[in-house]
């Protein structure tokens, strides 16, 4: 009788190969899956980190050091020479700097402002109005538009000769140059306009969170439309009112590119009626390769903003309302 066994073990050796074969591969464990996830986090987290370092920090700890010292360089140490607290010294007694925080703080005003103009408009735009989508799109576009775009076409409206506003009066205002006053109201005028667009949007997502039975509650107790607004509404959107606050603080004590393009002197036949804080560390540092001085001014408007930015947080507890 013939023997199969040898015939049946290779039959069986190839069913098996072929079943093999046709099996799915097998997935990867669940140590090596976290493994590679982990990794991905690792490098998209570290992107943004070792830009920061790159960008941020080692600027900042440069800008630390060259505030000490008489930099002959601008970008470098060679020759330089440690003057100690010299530079801080130098800024503290040059009326050009205080002039500029004088200046910077005049056009902070700009910010409320601009916080009670965004406020109103949001208001007006989160209520049934026909064509809200269209007007809040005309009212974006100044923040999509570049700041120096925005200040040449400012320029042509206040000229002199030709300007639009002052064939609009029918007299000749030199809004750029008869005096400071009007220098910096021309330059307010403008930061207001390009400012509210931004904020606006921001607070008119922050309404659309208030709960309506808030205020159907209120008009059952009488309220007008007022006391609404100051109860309710306000206190709702506080939160966002804080955000805007602070990054407008910082904002407005770094005003550059507004005053720089509208007057590139610092507004000199207006008593430097455009110079900031940050155009005078600019002028030190750029127009007169004095970069420890630049430095130096860099370090007090940072401790500005610091103490500025400290003061809003303590006082954030006596008015905004996160529930």
């Amino acid at each position: 009788m013939k023997d199969y066994t040898n015939i049946n073990k290779g039959v069986a050796n190839t069913l098996n190969g072929n079943l093999g074969s046709a099996l799915p591969p097998k997935k990867k464990s669940k140590n090596a899956r976290v493994r590679n996830e982990n990794i991905a986090g690792l490098i998209m987290g570290g992107i943004p980190v070792i830009g920061r370092i790159l960008f941020t920090f080692i600027p900042m700890v440069m800008a630390l050091a060259m505030a000490f010292f008489k930099m002959p360089r601008m970008n470098t140490f060679e020759g330089a020479d440690f003057v100690g607290f010299d530079n801080f010294a130098y800024v503290f007694k040059d009326p050009n700097f205080w002039k500029s925080v004088g200046n910077t703080g005049i056009y902070m005003l700009t910010l409320p402002i601009i916080l009670v103009v965004s406020v109103l408009l949001a208001s007006a735009l989160n209520a049934n109005v026909k064509g809200k989508g269209i007007f809040r799109v005309i009212l974006m576009i100044p923040y999509i538009c570049s700041t120096v775009a925005i200040v040449f076409v400012f320029k042509w409206l206040y000229n002199t000769n030709y300007g639009v506003l002052n064939s609009l009066l029918g007299t000749k205002v030199g809004w750029l140059t008869d005096s400071p006053g009007l220098f910096r109201l021309s330059l307010m005028m403008m930061m207001v306009w390009s400012g509210c667009g931004y904020r606006m949007l921001l607070l008119t997502a922050s309404l659309t969170s208030v709960n309506v039975s808030y205020y159907e509650a209120a008009e059952l107790d009488g309220a007008n439309a007022i006391h609404k607004f100051f109860h309710i509404t306000v206190p709702a959107i506080s939160p966002t009112l804080f955000f805007l606050l602070v990054t407008g603080c910082a904002g407005s004590l770094q005003v550059f590119a507004e005053s720089q393009v509208m007057a590139s002197d610092g507004g000199q036949s207006v008593g430097y009626a455009g110079l900031t804080i940050v155009f005078y560390l600019y002028r030190e540092g750029f127009v007169w390769n004095n970069m420890g001085v630049a430095s130096a001014a860099a370090l007090i408007l940072s401790m500005m903003i610091f103490i500025l930015t400290i003061l809003n947080f303590k006082l954030s507890n006596k008015w905004v309302r996160y529930d």
